[in-house]
């Protein structure tokens, strides 16, 4: 009778360090996943700031372009 018990506590222990280790496999890879995530976020903010820059030089450009047509305009 106490080696069934024993037995029935051995069984449930490794199953219980087998659930932990899969856990903690599941866990390395979600890590590694918000990692790769994290990175990929930082780049598209960095990418969008550089088109925000990019978008202000067009501006700035067109508008430009838009003063010197209106002053043809009104010279002409």
């Amino acid at each position: 009778m106490a080696m069934e018990k024993f037995a029935r506590l051995e069984e449930g222990i490794d199953r219980l360090l087998s659930g932990y280790e899969a856990l903690r496999g599941e866990n390395a890879g979600l890590k590694g996943e918000l990692s790769a995530k994290t990175r990929e976020v930082e780049a598209l903010k960095e990418r969008l700031a550089s088109l925000e820059t990019e978008k202000g030089v067009v501006r700035e450009r067109v508008d430009g372009l838009l003063e010197r047509l209106e002053g043809l305009i009104q010279n002409a």
